[in-house]
């Protein structure tokens, strides 16, 4: 796979300094590689790697058709990968952009596996709701966009919309990235209804505060789960006694993991 550190503007530099430019800029993740794309957009692809929260603007992505833009999970058991879409303001053309997870692309027979399509949770031309929010666990999220398909008529307007990724870990995830994801999770469950669901299922933060105890060393609030129809433990006898069963339905908005 071939690394691609292009950086417009400083053709002129010096090689010894320009290397070094690109060894510091590769360390902090922030170079672009080929990628691991399909057969649509082997001219025309951007692969992000070691990267923990960014953004971009499609036009910058998607200069022509078909073009690719892939994210890649450094440790599906280890993180999560969130996406907020602007959606476009303007005119769109349905059907141009594909949005799915995979875990791997298999050079020889040119096919993904475990593939899973993001297409009805996006929905870039639906102006109803002009922001998508969704979560995958594989590892590859990739958008994809390929020409119109035959016979659509092509709407005026600006197309331009913005992608943002926030990649988070499942255990101890920072606070800042907690203060944002949680941002985002308000928002998804703001604009959320029943045929239009949140596509943010569950968060590693806490993004809600802490219940008031029931009593003194209350049982029913267990790593960052408030447990509701539950009553606390007692003592009886020196020993634990469970007054109720709990359920695992959590109060606030969001799910919080151990």
């Amino acid at each position: 796979m071939k690394n691609l550190c292009l950086i417009a503007g400083h053709s002129g530099w010096p090689f010894p300094a320009l290397l070094s430019f690109c060894a510091t800029f590769l360390l902090m993740g922030g170079c672009y590689h080929a990628a691991p794309s399909g057969p649509e957009s082997d001219s025309c692809s951007t692969l992000v790697q070691n990267r923990f929260f960014g953004f971009f603007l499609s036009s910058s992505v998607f200069p022509t058709v078909p073009c690719s833009w892939t994210l890649q999970n450094p440790d599906p058991r280890r993180y999560t990968t969130f996406i907020k879409v602007t959606k476009p303001t303007g005119g769109c053309q349905p059907f141009q952009l594909r949005t799915f997870q995979y875990d791997s692309f298999l050079e020889t027979t040119r096919t993904y596996l475990g593939m899973e399509s993001f297409d009805e949770i996006v929905r870039l031309c639906d102006s109803s709701v002009p922001v998508a929010f969704l979560e995958a666990g594989k590892q590859f999220l990739q958008m994809r966009k390929g020409p119109p398909r035959a016979g659509m008529a092509i709407q005026n307007g600006d197309e331009d919309f913005k992608t943002e990724y926030l990649v988070v870990g499942k255990r101890n995830p920072s606070m800042a990235a907690c203060q944002m994801l949680c941002q985002w999770l308000e928002d998804c469950l703001a604009s959320s209804t029943s045929n239009r669901p949140c596509g943010i299922m569950q968060t590693p933060c806490l993004c809600w505060d802490k219940p008031p105890q029931l009593s003194l060393g209350d049982s029913c609030y267990h790593n960052g789960v408030y447990l509701e129809n539950c009553l606390p433990s007692v003592k009886e006898s020196g020993k634990d006694v469970e007054i109720n069963g709990c359920s695992t339905q959590t109060g606030g908005r969001g799910l919080g993991l151990e």
